[in-house]
């Protein structure tokens, strides 16, 4: 089963390098909106599946026979699916959230664009990226950059930029920025590999060559991306003494978050241009397909 929030950031929340945080209002927009699209049956048409399968897996996520919340005299009573959401900790919200869009219910896009746009209007810096909860500094660059690299990743099936992609992001919410700008980086190169239609074991410099070759990429583009690799591997290359050979020394020296975020976003435009590039490329070849050879047509006569 998936790992959901709380277990996936134990760590980042209990030394307190994260903070989740939903007021009452918020959590009532949240419940009625999970109920909207929701997947309803029964024999009268009024029973929540998706809540029904959610609370199921969130019993089997937290290892428990019912789920807790605060009542309104703050006390922890047995609760569903709603109150839970209502009145769980913050970032069991986050889990109830991934719970519920891990059912895949039929309207889940839908959802998740109503669920991110009350978030927005509620000055919240979560937003959800195919079912995961995500943390945004930048409502600009999540808009532009990192949801529309998700989805597009998603949509085209790139399943291992996706994935480390999306560790990234949640590398850098954690705090472990290294890792963040490490796994970036390594999305790039499988984004590039998927637009070349290879699996092997190429450095970004050969890659980077048999993209440019294969057109996908104008050669005046070839500097720029020589340059992001620099500063992705740069970022993480730093010793802490001088002379140590192999190793960072005894005390590791961490990425600054803002150069990891910066290496993130490049990544997810980088990502972004390279996965258009592919995608036109594609079309033109359906396209061509499509069209009949002149010989092939039919005659008039």
């Amino acid at each position: 089963m998936k790992t959901y929030f709380s277990k996936r950031h134990s760590d980042a929340l209990r030394e307190k390098k994260l903070s989740v945080s939903f007021p009452k209002t918020l959590r009532s927009s949240i419940v009625r909106i999970l109920s909207q699209f929701s997947d309803w049956g029964g024999w009268n048409g009024e029973e929540n599946l998706t809540a029904d399968e959610t609370v199921n897996k969130l019993l089997t996520f937290y290892g428990k026979e019912r789920l807790e919340a605060f009542d309104e005299t703050n006390n922890r009573v047995p609760v569903y699916f709603d109150a839970f959401v209502k009145g769980c900790y913050p970032s069991e919200v986050l889990d109830a959230v991934e719970a519920w869009f891990d059912q895949s219910p039929r309207k889940s896009l839908e959802c998740e664009r109503d669920l991110n746009d009350c978030l927005a209007m509620n000055h919240s810096s979560w937003r959800i990226v195919a079912g995961q909860a995500i943390l945004v500094d930048s409502d600009y660059m999540h808009t532009e950059v990192r949801a529309r690299t998700l989805r597009l990743l998603t949509e085209n099936q790139v399943a291992g930029s996706l994935e480390e992609f999306q560790e990234a992001i949640q590398d850098l919410q954690a705090g472990e920025t290294k890792d963040a700008v490490v796994k970036a980086h390594k999305s790039v190169e499988s984004v590039m590999k998927t637009a070349l239609g290879t699996a092997g074991h190429l450095t970004y410099g050969k890659l980077l060559e048999q993209l440019i070759k294969s057109g996908l990429i104008p050669s005046y583009y070839e500097e720029f991306l020589t340059h992001f690799e620099k500063l992705a591997l740069g970022a993480v290359k730093e010793r802490n003494r001088p002379g140590t050979g192999d190793g960072q020394g005894r005390i590791p020296i961490d990425v600054p978050r803002s150069l990891a975020e910066f290496v993130i976003n490049l990544a997810g435009s980088v990502n972004l241009f390279i996965i258009g590039r592919w995608i036109e490329a594609r079309n033109v070849v359906d396209n061509s397909q499509d069209q009949p050879s002149k010989d092939s047509r039919p005659s008039r006569w």
